[in-house]
C-alpha cells in the first residue's frame, strides 16, 4: 500500500548567487504541492489528473523519491521513503513523460541490459525479462535497433518497458501513451489494465491529460488544481452536484406541458427539438425520486404518449470542467 500523509513541496523562483544575496537566503517560493493525503491499495489503478501546473508531475516525482517534500510523510509497504529510501526505491517503476536518460547509440536490448543491470538483474533472469518487458510494450522486433533510431512513441513504450524490469510491485506512470500511435495507446492501456492490475495485482499510479483513458481504465482518480486534491473518487462518483440529466422521447410537447415542468422543483435545464414526427426533451433533475415522479405525471397529463427515457451520463470533460472550476477561488 501507498500512504502520502500531509504532504507539500515547494520550489524557489529565483535561482542563483544573487538571488540569495538579494534575499538573505530566503529566496521567494511558489508552492506546488499543498498538504496531499492520499492513499492507494494494492492492485489499485489510481488516475492522477489536472490543468497544465496543478502538481501531478511533481506528486509523482515526490512519491518516487525523486524530489524531497517540504514536509509530510510517504510509506510504501511500511516504508517511510524518507528513513529508508534504498528500499523503497527497490519496489517502484518509474516512466516519466521526458525519458532523456537512454543512450542514444545503444540499442534499445542493450539500454535495457544496463537498466537491468543497476536493478540486480543478471544472465538468464535478465535477458528473459527483457524478452517479457519488450513484449509486453509491442517493440519485441526492435530490441535490437539503436535507440536513436526510434520514433518518440517507440521511445515511450521503451520508457514503460524499463519501468516494468525489476518487476516492482508499485509503478508510476506519467503520460505512458504520450507520442504513443492510438493502437498501440490502447494496446498499453489494456495491458496496464488487466495484465499490471487485474492479474498480477501491482498498485500503479498514472498521471494522464487524457480523460478518457483515465475514466477507462481507472478504480479511481484524484484531480488536482492548485496543488490541492480537488476531489477525489471512482470515475462515476467524481462529479459535484446531484443532479441526473435525462434524454426523453415524446409523441409531442405542447406549451402548456412546458408550463408545468417549469413549476416543479427540482426540475431543470428544459430543452425541447422536434424529431420524427414528435419531440424530444432533455432536462436536468435533481437527484429525488418526487422530481422524477412529478415530471413523468406532467409529461403523460395531457394524453402524450412517452416512448423512452434515458439517463444521460456526464462526460468525462463537463465532470473534469464542474470540478476544477469548483476548486477556483
Amino acid at each position: 500500500m501507498l500512504a502520502v500523509e500531509h504532504v507539500t513541496k515547494s520550489f524557489p523562483t529565483v535561482y542563483g548567487l544573487p538571488s540569495l544575496l538579494k534575499y538573505a537566503g530566503r529566496p521567494p517560493r511558489r508552492v506546488a504541492l499543498r498538504n496531499i493525503n492520499l492513499q492507494v491499495q494494492r492492485g489499485e489503478l489510481l488516475g492522477l489528473l489536472g490543468p497544465n501546473g496543478a502538481g501531478k508531475t511533481t506528486l509523482l516525482k515526490v512519491m518516487a523519491t525523486l524530489t524531497i517534500p517540504d514536509s509530510g510523510r510517504i510509506s510504501i509497504d511500511g516504508i517511510d521513503i524518507a528513513e529508508n529510501p534504498m528500499a523503497a526505491k527497490a519496489r517502484i517503476g518509474l516512466c516519466t513523460s521526458e525519458e532523456r536518460s537512454f543512450y542514444f547509440r545503444l540499442t534499445a536490448r542493450h539500454n535495457l541490459q544496463f537498466f537491468g543491470s543497476l536493478a540486480g538483474l543478471r544472465g538468464t533472469a535478465l535477458r528473459s525479462r527483457i524478452d517479457e518487458v519488450s513484449e509486453f510494450v509491442g517493440l519485441r522486433s526492435a530490441l535490437d535497433r539503436r535507440f536513436a533510431e526510434f520514433s518518440s512513441g517507440m521511445r515511450q513504450r521503451l520508457t514503460v518497458a524499463r519501468a516494468l524490469l525489476a518487476d516492482p510491485p508499485v509503478v508510476f506512470l506519467d503520460e505512458p501513451t504520450r507520442a504513443v500511435d492510438p493502437v498501440h495507446a490502447e494496446k498499453l492501456r489494456e495491458l496496464i489494465r488487466k495484465r499490471l492490475v487485474d492479474d498480477l495485482r501491482k498498485t500503479v499510479i498514472i498521471a494522464t491529460n487524457v480523460l478518457d483513458e483515465a475514466w477507462g481504465i481507472c478504480d479511481r482518480i484524484a484531480i488536482l488544481n492548485g496543488g490541492r486534491i480537488a476531489r477525489v473518487g471512482a470515475p462515476t462518483a467524481l462529479r459535484i452536484e446531484d443532479v441526473q440529466r435525462y434524454r426523453i422521447v415524446l409523441s409531442a410537447c405542447h406549451p402548456e406541458v412546458l408550463v408545468k415542468l417549469r413549476s416543479i422543483a427540482g426540475c431543470g435545464e428544459l430543452a425541447v427539438e422536434n424529431a420524427n414526427g414528435g419531440a424530444v426533451l432533455t432536462t436536468a433533475v435533481n437527484g429525488s425520486r418526487r422530481a422524477l415522479t412529478d415530471l413523468m405525471s406532467a409529461l403523460s397529463s395531457n394524453g402524450t404518449l412517452i416512448h423512452e427515457v434515458r439517463l444521460v451520463e456526464p462526460t468525462p470533460v463537463e465532470v473534469f470542467k464542474d470540478v476544477v472550476m469548483a476548486g477556483v477561488d
